[in-house]
């Protein structure tokens, strides 16, 4: 029984460390397309689409203890990334498709609300930049 609860609490002592490290994501990357146009000197749009392929639960977990739809920002966010490949290669209709479902979910489902710590706030602000370009891309069919 000792050697059980001794098991449990190394367990527990890890977790955090290993939602950590998955939250690892390069967020230079994501924060330099931030507030950018998309492919402007600061901001790779391939580098960015790749990083925001990667996010996972752990990289939104923060925002659901506010009331905010954390599943809904991690799926607008794969979607634009979608979308930027798509894009990139030459595949218009469909990264307009990607575009467009990203909008929809992050106009719907996506909102900060008042009153949340600054640096959920900030990790939002970037997140928000980066959809607003993804808003602004002028894809074809």
């Amino acid at each position: 029984m000792i050697r059980g609860a001794a098991y449990l609490l190394a367990t527990l002592a890890a977790a955090p460390v290993a939602a950590s490290v998955a939250a690892a994501q390069d967020l230079a990357v994501i924060g330099a397309c931030s507030g950018v146009p998309l492919d402007a000197g600061a901001c790779d749009a391939d580098a960015l689409a790749a990083e925001l392929g990667l996010l996972g639960p752990a990289d939104v977990q923060m925002f659901r203890p506010y009331g905010m739809e954390s599943f809904a920002i991690l799926t607008a966010l794969h979607y634009g990334a979608s979308a930027l490949y798509f894009a990139a290669e030459g595949e218009g209709c469909t990264a307009e498709e990607e575009r467009a479902a990203a909008v929809e979910i992050w106009s719907l489902w996506v909102d900060l609300p008042a009153g949340v710590p600054q640096a959920v706030a900030e990790r939002f602000a970037v997140y928000d930049g980066v959809m607003d370009n993804i808003i602004q891309m002028e894809v074809g069919c």
